[in-house]
C-alpha cells in the first residue's frame, strides 16, 4: 500500500467517523433529557440516527481492515426489507 493510498484511506476513515457527529449530539441530548422531547421528536431522532450512522460505521470498519459488517444477531441485516408500499 502506498503512502498516498494510506493517507486517502485515513481521510476516508476520518470522514466516516465524523460525518454523523450531529446525529450523536442529538442522541446524547435525548438520553440526557428525554422529557424535553415529544414522542414524535424521539422517533425522528432515532430514525435519522439509524438511517445515517450505520453505513458510515460499516464503511470505516471495512477501511481499517476489520472486514465487512456481519449479521451478528441473525436479524437479516444484509437482506433488503420488503416493500411496504
Amino acid at each position: 500500500m502506498s503512502m498516498d493510498s494510506t493517507t486517502e484511506a485515513a481521510k476516508d476513515i476520518g470522514f466516516h467517523m465524523t460525518d454523523w457527529d450531529s446525529d450523536v449530539e442529538e442522541l446524547v441530548a435525548l438520553y440526557e433529557n428525554p422529557d424535553a422531547f415529544t414522542n414524535d421528536q424521539i422517533v425522528d431522532v432515532v430514525l435519522r440516527f439509524l438511517a445515517h450512522v450505520p453505513n458510515h460505521v460499516a464503511a470505516a470498519k471495512k477501511l481499517v481492515g476489520l472486514g465487512p459488517i456481519e449479521d451478528t444477531f441473525g436479524v437479516g441485516v444484509l437482506v433488503e426489507d420488503a416493500d411496504l408500499t
